[in-house]
């Protein structure tokens, strides 16, 4: 018996790091493909979004987008895209990425 107890809280505690190790995996690959569809969207369509079970999986996306660089209507102008990744049903974060995109900007060389 003296054995069994740390044995079995150390099981279980393993356990739990193999789903939350597994739920943070998923979360940065589904952040990292929504960003890779932007890099290859139109700049012009890149919009922000509040997607549930995104790509069929438990996780919710939500993307937004802000002008760092002009505006919408700017020749020249940069959109800072941030991407979050959450459980289903859950409001904490699992992962969030950035980037940046830009259209012709043109520089001083």
């Amino acid at each position: 018996g003296i054995v069994a107890i740390p044995i079995s809280i150390t099981l279980s505690q393993h356990v739990q790091s193999v789903f939350a190790s597994q739920d943070m995996t998923m979360a940065t690959n589904l952040a990292r493909f929504d960003l890779e569809q932007m890099n290859n969207t139109a700049y012009v369509s890149i919009a922000a979004a509040s997607i549930t079970n995104y790509q069929g999986y438990s996780y919710d996306l939500i993307r937004t987008f802000s002008f760092v660089n002009g505006t919408a209507v700017s020749a020249e102008s940069t959109k800072k895209i941030t991407t979050q990744v959450t459980k289903s049903g859950s409001a904490t974060v699992l992962i969030k990425l950035v980037t940046y995109i830009s259209k012709n900007i043109r520089y001083p060389y």
